[in-house]
């Protein structure tokens, strides 16, 4: 399915670092910081240990009390609403568009109750969310914007970097990420007390780090001056991070053209839809399509036969036993999840490997196993859009 882009400038990277015996959070991290930053346009950058790490912190900002609602798509990792649940929120589910499978504004902006204190939009593949209109929606309503960004490092908005369209916006570096820090995570603002609160409480609640104390020449001494978690990116995985950084636009250009060749293989299958994508400011992180006849699952164990990964990403979190008390009925989420399938999609991937893919795609979808059903791109739930959607009890 994915596979990182390791190259000999990485191992380099790494090796200064074990060399230098300086493992902790130090120089490579803070020249990390200063690159994402400057990337995003942002005042701030906080690197972290991860995604997951970034979302808890950013939400555990805001000093969520119980009861506060926060505003999540159902389709996404489960990172998400394990990050609202840490901070002490309570997540309500929304819909997502069934063209681009992020966040639907109209669903989510209906949901705002006198208990919300946040939506949290998830740029789903890599294709950036309608911030414009919820970071109007937001102010208006005087709660956060927080957004996930784990599929969009290097993507953008109407020339606007992903990272400074919205209070906090929350970066991975995982292993299949855009680039890689083997893991590891970031916070962009530009809100001055939310970057300190998340800077002091990513490692432990310390005054000053210990980088900061030993260039200080006062290693023997600190101060915990708040609550705080052990959330802090080391100097070997920083050193990854900013050797990756170097081939950012040259990993987004090959994916790019691995997902524009998909698209022309694709585009006149009978009963396979293609997400919109905006091709020119898009970092794509992922290839999903829709399969519309209910055989997705018949396709999956083709590929398989085939010895071709495929992945479903993600089951609807409404309908995980970890959060059954806040779920509730989303049925365009429910038909998306029946029919989405995410195919191979990867920086070294050859063209040979994804030509054995796409034969593989297209011998299934004209093969008599594909029923004859309606191949719109959009057989949805009826009236979507001017349903009444109930707020959470």
């Amino acid at each position: 399915m994915y596979r990182p882009a390791i190259g000999p400038e990485d191992l380099a990277a790494v090796g200064q670092v074990l060399h230098g015996r300086w493992l902790g959070p130090g120089e490579q991290t803070r020249q990390f910081e200063d690159r994402v930053r400057a990337l995003a346009g942002t005042r701030h950058a906080i690197a972290v240990s991860s995604c997951t790490a970034a979302l808890h912190l950013a939400l555990e900002a805001l000093d969520l009390e119980t009861g506060d609602e926060v505003i999540v798509p159902s389709l996404t990792y489960c990172a998400d609403v394990q990050a609202i649940l840490a901070a002490g929120g309570t997540p309500v589910f929304c819909e997502v568009s069934p063209e681009t499978l992020n966040l639907d504004a109209d669903d989510a902006l209906a949901r705002i109750t006198s208990r919300t204190r946040a939506i949290l939009p998830v740029h789903f593949a890599g294709q950036v969310c309608d911030m414009e209109r919820l970071w109007a929606a937001t102010r208006e309503a005087g709660i956060a914007l927080i957004a996930d960004a784990a599929h969009a490092f290097g993507s953008s908005r109407t020339g606007r970097p992903v990272g400074q369209l919205a209070d906090a916006t929350c970066f991975s570096f995982g292993p299949l990420k855009n680039i890689t820090c083997g893991d590891g995570g970031a916070i962009t603002t530009d809100d001055d007390g939310l970057a300190e609160r998340v800077a002091r409480r990513r490692q432990l609640g310390f005054a000053s780090d210990t980088w900061t104390r030993l260039t200080q020449q006062r290693t023997g001494k600190y101060a915990v001056i708040d609550h705080g978690f052990r959330y802090h990116l080391n100097n070997l995985a920083a050193a990854l991070g900013l050797s990756q950084l170097s081939r950012l636009e040259s990993f987004r250009q090959r994916r790019l053209t691995l997902a524009k060749f998909y698209d022309r293989a694709f585009a006149s299958l009978p009963n396979l839809c293609l997400l919109v994508r905006c091709d020119l400011e898009a970092f794509p992180h992922m290839y999903v399509v829709r399969v519309l006849d209910g055989s997705r699952d018949a396709l999956v164990e083709h590929l398989q036969q085939q010895r071709i990964e495929t992945a479903v990403q993600y089951p609807p979190n409404h309908l995980q036993p970890a959060f059954a008390a806040f779920g509730q009925p989303l049925p365009v989420t429910e038909q998306l999840a029946e029919q989405i399938v995410s195919l191979p999609f990867f920086v070294e991937m050859t063209s040979a490997e994804q030509q054995c893919v796409i034969a593989a795609v297209v011998e299934f979808m004209r093969s008599d196993t594909v029923s004859g059903s309606d191949s719109s791109c959009i057989p949805m739930v009826a009236d979507f859009a001017a349903r009444e959607v109930p707020h959470a009890a």
